[in-house]
């Protein structure tokens, strides 16, 4: 016989304060949670959409990735009427090859991911008029910037 949980779960819809796009690196988890309790989210009205580069695949050229990725927002805004999105990476992220891969250089690195999330931002802004708000957020071992 397989295991039960007992869990209650609502049954009603929701309509979503945020779809967030953020990595799933464990590294991050408690900033993550820290983020979401400062800003005032409720867990209960996220959509997570969480990978690899967290907002990376909406910033990349076309492809699977970024197909993927608008497909996840795209289902988020019809399910959940979203209309805000907040797209997120992080310092040290292996999906951009590390830190390793600026040679170390904190500000080097740090400027590539605000371009990512600025040329993610208009994607987002180019494909979904429905959205109203896009937040832009690079999470480093010391806590999350808002650009």
């Amino acid at each position: 016989m397989p295991d039960f949980i007992a869990a209650t779960s609502p049954r009603g819809h929701y309509e979503a304060e945020a779809c967030i796009f953020w990595c799933y690196d464990a590294r991050f988890s408690g900033a993550y949670e820290v983020f979401l309790r400062d800003r005032g989210f409720r867990l209960d009205r996220i959509d997570l959409v969480k990978g690899a580069g967290g907002a990376q695949p909406l910033a990349a050229e076309a492809g699977f990735e970024r197909d993927a990725a608008r497909a996840e927002l795209a289902k988020s805004i019809k399910l959940h009427r979203t209309s805000r999105v907040i797209l997120m990476v992080h310092m040290d992220c292996g999906a951009y090859g590390g830190s390793a891969a600026f040679g170390g250089d904190h500000g080097a690195e740090w400027d590539h991911h605000a371009a990512e999330l600025d040329r993610a931002a208009e994607y987002v802004k180019s494909e979904f008029a429905e959205i109203r708000d896009i937040d832009r957020w690079i999470a480093d071992f010391d806590g999350v910037t808002r650009l």
